[in-house]
């Protein structure tokens, strides 16, 4: 399977070789430059010699030429290195400027996303509705227990789907957004897992077997699974940094 790209990626590992990989053909071409220049001048060095004593009524003094090329050399030498300074400093705060931008853009995005009334009402849904799993209760028991909750109609219900269906769709099509953006624009490892480790791992310790034994039964591995590795993280980064959470119904 061809792996896709995504040059978009706010990546900084990537944008340093990038930027490194610019800088070194500049850096070998102005090396050469020099190189040529300097082996240049010191081809034309002894043609000095020849150079006239007078070109008018008053003598010119060569010798004073010396002393003008290395000035000459050392204010390039140190506006080279002004502007040089000048640049990366304006280049970093332009690169500061557009990361700051770019996370505040995939976080504002990220929040409506999980925030939403309908992303909202959802997972407080599967939190109060699905089981957790009791002690030594095998895969099999929980999965069916979680099946019959999420298959079960009210009365008066006239819906094609289950509310219980309709709510995990929903919490899925979030986490799968969610997931693909961590994976692909930002790193899991950042404060994007801090923030949302809390509703996604509550939430997906509740579905993930059944959402598991779905792609199984499909088989489709890639049945939302960008969100299944998300959640996933989540739980695991959780319980590696928090002990486990208590479900309070009247909770905010």
């Amino acid at each position: 399977m061809e792996k896709l790209k995504y040059n978009s990626r706010f990546d900084p590992e990537k944008i340093r070789r990038e930027t490194i990989g610019r800088l070194i053909p500049s850096g070998l071409l102005s090396l050469a430059l020099v190189v040529l220049i300097f082996f240049g001048a010191l081809y034309l060095f002894p043609k000095t010699t020849s150079l006239p004593e007078n070109l008018g009524p008053k003598p010119i003094q060569w010798s004073y030429l010396d002393g003008f090329a290395s000035l000459l050399t050392m204010s390039l030498i140190i506006g080279g290195l002004v502007f040089a300074f000048s640049e990366y400093v304006q280049t970093t705060i332009q690169q500061r400027r557009e990361s700051a931008e770019a996370s505040f853009n995939i976080y504002k995005e990220v929040y409506d996303q999980l925030m939403n009334p309908a992303a909202t009402a959802a997972r407080r849904w599967i939190i109060l509705n699905l089981p957790t799993r009791q002690d030594q209760e095998d895969d099999q028991a929980w999965l069916k227990r979680t099946t019959v909750a999420l298959n079960k109609r009210p009365r008066g219900w006239k819906g094609e789907r289950p509310p219980g269906k309709e709510y995990l769709k929903e919490v899925l099509n979030t986490l799968d957004f969610i997931g693909f953006v961590a994976k692909h624009y930002w790193n899991m490892e950042n404060e994007l897992v801090t923030w949302m480790s809390p509703s996604v791992a509550k939430v997906w310790e509740r579905i993930y077997l059944y959402v598991n034994d779905e792609a199984e039964r499909r088989n489709e591995p890639d049945f939302y699974e960008s969100a299944r590795q998300f959640g996933q993280h989540c739980v695991v980064w959780r319980d590696k940094h928090y002990p486990k959470s208590i479900v309070i119904h009247d909770a905010t």
